[in-house]
């Protein structure tokens, strides 16, 4: 913890940093959130509540590991209308690849395949999909 003279009189300020799964909050349509951090320090368990004033997300929201699924606390921060440094809009957008590569499309459309190459892919909605497409599209030689 330490004071910093930010435009005005001296302010204390206080950073915590945490990862998702030591995170866990409550949002308030009445604006802002409380934020339960419970963290290792040194060994020793260190909890806290708090009433975050804005955040830097360093850390994927979304992975396909089991239990790695954070969007839930981008979308509590969304909802208690906590600014960040980095968009929670696009924090949100990247935990879809197929969201993201399709943004990419709009890119490569827009400036043609010299200026902005890209990796030929195709998006099937499900796997389910993906093998019907290729049964339909194979040729079997008997």
């Amino acid at each position: 913890m330490e004071s910093k003279t930010l435009y005005g009189p001296p302010m204390r300020t206080i950073n915590e940093q945490a990862e998702f799964s030591e995170l866990n909050l409550a949002a308030y349509v009445t604006g802002g959130c409380m934020v339960d951090m419970q963290v290792m320090r040194n060994g020793t368990k260190v909890v806290r509540s708090f009433k975050p004033d804005f955040v830097l997300i360093r850390q994927h929201a979304y992975s396909m590991a089991l239990g790695e699924d954070f969007r839930s606390l981008i979308i509590g921060l969304q909802y208690g209308g906590i600014h960040a440094v980095n968009s929670l809009y696009s924090i949100y957008n990247f935990c879809s690849k197929p969201w993201v590569f399709s943004q990419l499309i709009k890119i490569f459309n827009s400036l043609g395949p010299e200026k902005f190459p890209l990796v030929e892919q195709t998006f099937f909605p499900s796997h389910k999909q993906m093998i019907s497409m290729t049964i339909r599209n194979s040729r079997v030689a008997l």
